[in-house]
């Protein structure tokens, strides 16, 4: 495994433990609170001004999309629900992840200063 896949397994693990606010039990089709997490993150890796859009794009020219390759996703909500069930997660849920990413040998050495700092 790759490091890239150890932190995003890693990442849809921290995903999967976000607070559901949905009141009734999980039915299939329904995107798990990983997917949701991992879809908002996505957007700042890909860069893509419509994420919906362009993963939907890749989907029907390619068969598979960035989410399912990249983040291995199960489904792909849409931006607002993505916002309804993301509000009011506490930030403090990635707090293990990143600090066990920071601490790991060499990872923060590109964005130090040339004093060491």
């Amino acid at each position: 495994m790759t490091t890239l896949e150890s932190l995003l397994a890693e990442l849809k693990t921290a995903c999967a433990g976000l607070p559901d606010p949905r009141k009734e039990p999980f039915r299939d089709g329904q995107c798990t609170m990983a997917d949701i997490g991992l879809s908002a993150f996505s957007v700042f890796f890909m860069e893509s001004p419509s994420f919906l859009g362009h993963q939907r794009a890749l989907e029907e020219g390619h068969g598979r999309s960035n989410c399912q390759t990249l983040f291995a996703m199960t489904a792909i909500p849409a931006g607002p629900h993505i916002r309804q069930m993301l509000d009011g997660a506490a930030p403090s849920a990635f707090d293990p992840l990143f600090f066990k990413t920071i601490a790991q040998e060499g990872v923060l050495d590109p964005f130090r200063r040339p004093d060491g700092r």
